[in-house]
């Protein structure tokens, strides 16, 4: 079919009634047969294909990678375990009474001995004052000093493995073994002291309570004084707060090795 053309407004006028109308009707169908020709994509399906590649993305995300990523939980003991526990209740009646006789003497020091110096009284009662108020503080210390709070037991990376394996070493602990054991200063502030197995031997005193003593005390600077080597515990542990850490009838075979060690061998 030939495809109708547009005249001008003139020639069209000059035609037939007739052939404008088929001209007319023509010109329709051709503009349907147009614009019907290419089909429209709907916009809509354009997020639903970004939906499904976020979906199968995540679902990528959220698979592991290996098997081999999960994570593994030490069940052994640490390095270091807790045998001995002195009492809570005892440890705090220490503290207090050592601060106490410490607040006494600068009671003593900065109240009572200065009333007393003045020309009304003797000038030996001031000095004798400030040394009556020393003498609790000082024997409470010296008295005190070897008590234990704690004793720690340093064990090799070999026996961590198990709860069975750190019980059976410590009941055979050998003289290289390493203890940590923490006392309280004259100030109350907690002090630790290491020392080996082999170097601990049976002690005792007639002026304070005294267990074990340790032979070779490790030297310490001029300004930090002497190295403690008297040391007091009981023959059993206190029991304590329930921990994977402590171990407190492991005690009673390490005091029996202190109290009573095993003879050298003679080469």
């Amino acid at each position: 079919m030939r495809v109708p053309t547009m005249f001008h407004a003139q020639l069209r006028s000059a035609l037939s009634r007739p052939v404008r109308r088929e001209l007319c009707s023509s010109l329709v169908l051709f503009r349907l047969k147009t614009t019907n020709s290419a089909p429209r994509v709907p916009k809509r399906e354009a997020p639903t294909l970004k939906s499904k590649e976020n979906t199968s993305n995540s679902m990528r995300s959220s698979i592991p990678s290996s098997p081999h990523t999960k994570t593994t939980i030490r069940k052994g003991p640490p390095e270091r375990i807790l045998i001995y526990h002195g009492g809570t209740g005892r440890t705090i009646f220490l503290g207090v009474l050592r601060i106490t006789t410490i607040f006494l003497f600068g009671v003593t020091c900065l109240v009572v001995a200065p009333a007393f110096m003045s020309s009304d009284f003797p000038s030996y009662i001031g000095p004798a004052i400030v040394i009556g108020g020393a003498i609790p503080m000082l024997f409470v210390s010296y008295t005190s000093a070897p008590f234990v709070n704690f004793v720690h037991l340093a064990l090799p990376a070999s026996v961590r493995r198990s709860r069975e394996q750190a019980l059976q070493y410590a009941k055979q602990l050998p003289p290289t073994a390493t203890l940590y054991i923490n006392t309280m200063k004259f100030t109350t502030i907690p002090r630790q002291t290491q020392v080996r197995l082999g170097d601990l031997v049976p002690d005792k005193s007639k002026l304070r309570p005294v267990s074990f003593r340790n032979q070779n005390p490790a030297p310490l600077p001029w300004w930090r004084g002497r190295t403690l080597r008297q040391f007091f515990t009981t023959e059993k542990s206190k029991p304590g707060r329930e921990s994977t850490t402590f171990y407190p009838e492991l005690w009673e075979h390490v005091y029996k090795q202190i109290r009573y060690p095993l003879p050298k061998k003679r080469y």
